[in-house]
Parts: C-alpha cells; structure tokens; sequence
C-alpha cells in the first residue's frame, strides 16, 4: 500500500493537531512531511532570529518538494500568512492542494488542483484514496506508485 506524502500547512498554532493526527490510527495511511510541526513552538517564541526563519523556510520548500499533497487547514480563519506561499509553491510545482475550511474570499480555491472540503474528515477520505494508485505527482512523472 503506498502512503501519500502529504505536506501539512496551517497556522503555527494548529501544530499540535497536526503532531495528534500524525499519531492518530486513522491517518496511518499517510506519511507526514511538514518538519515545521516540530519546532512550531520555536517559531512562534520571542527568540525569532533571521537564520531561524531562513532555515525554516528552506526546509517548508524542500518539505513541499517531496511530498504528493499539500493539506490546508484554514478552519475557517482569516489571517493566513505563510501556509498561503507553501500552497503557491505547491500549485506552482503541480501538486494537489487540499483545503479545509477555507474562506470564501480565496480566489485560487478555484485552481483545477485545488480540492475544498468542510473538513479534516472528508480531505482525509480523499487523500486514502489513494494509497491504491498512483499519486498526482508520480503519475506526472510517469514514475511507479512505490517509488
């Protein structure tokens, strides 16, 4: 059974239900490829230096690059800052977005690679789908689903 990569993008503070779900038997399916949720904590500390954040976003890009899909979870919220460049750089290297609780007023909602869904329950019966085919980004490729 193949295991979608799935980078995961929100606000610093949805950390921790990202660490839960990634643990949660129901999400097994998937491999989780955003490093960011493990130092969220540092990241939104008063010791923010310049190297930090550079670091840190040279690991979101690379992260987003080996991954199949990139999980948004808006929740409703507004304000989103950062997870909106990780999913353009997403949509621009050809992945499927898949966003959750969206708001309305994102125009790139409607990108043929974006995929909308009210929430985390429903993306995550879209994305075990496909653990029994090829991913988006391997059938791009024209690379095997195991590879």
């Amino acid at each position: 059974m193949y295991k979608p990569k799935i980078y995961t993008a929100s606000k610093l503070h949805h950390a921790k239900l990202w660490q839960t779900l990634r643990n949660d038997p129901d999400w097994e399916f998937a491999e989780f490829t955003a490093r960011w949720i493990d130092f969220a904590e540092e990241l939104e500390d008063n010791h923010i230096t310049t190297e930090l954040l550079r670091e840190a976003w040279i690991h979101d890009v690379n992260d987003i690059k080996t991954s199949d899909f990139v999980l948004l979870y808006a929740g409703g919220e507004l304000g989103l800052k950062g997870a909106l460049v990780e999913v353009g750089i997403g949509i621009g290297i050809g992945l499927t977005i898949v966003a959750v609780g969206l708001p309305a007023d994102h125009t790139w909602a409607h990108h043929p690679l974006v995929r909308t869904f009210p929430s985390l329950r429903e993306a995550r019966l879209y994305l075990f789908r496909f653990t029994v085919m090829a991913p988006p980004s391997a059938r791009k490729k024209g690379l095997p689903a195991n590879e």
